[in-house]
């Protein structure tokens, strides 16, 4: 069956509810302005394993299964967003860093960093503190 497109003027607003979507019909949408959800319970986003990222998009944001962890892209990479100090069980006791740096960075100006532990800046790979900023390794 060929697909029929509706137009917006063609339809009501609030006309469309659930009831007339079956779960799983669609496969995408490209929303042309801010995404706003109602409700108080929650929302799934996109999860799977770090080899399963998608094309890195400023903005993207999805559940990296492999570290259990949230992550958004942007300036070239993935990062971790919130999530806090971990621990076993319930305890949340422990903030964990790399010890490389791999990828050329900059500290955000006016802003302070740290890390701990030995810290090792591959050959080739540049760090900037820009003026303001400070760099602080325990």
């Amino acid at each position: 069956m060929p697909l029929t497109r509706i137009s917006s003027t063609a339809l009501a607003a609030n006309s469309v509810g659930t009831s007339e979507i079956t779960d799983g019909s669609v496969a995408s949408a490209d929303l042309g302005s801010n995404l706003a959800l109602s409700g108080t319970d929650s929302v799934t986003v996109p999860k799977g394993t770090t080899a399963q990222r998608g094309t890195g998009v400023d903005g993207k944001f999805r559940f990296n299964t492999t570290t259990n962890s949230f992550e958004g892209y942007s300036n070239s990479a993935w990062g971790s967003i919130g999530g806090g100090a971990t621990g076993g069980g319930t305890d949340a006791v422990f903030y964990e860093n790399d010890q490389a740096v791999t990828t050329n960075y900059t500290i955000t100006a006016s802003q302070n960093a740290m890390a701990a532990g030995v810290i090792t800046v591959n050959s080739g790979v540049t760090l900037t503190v820009p003026s303001g900023a400070r760099l602080v390794v325990v």
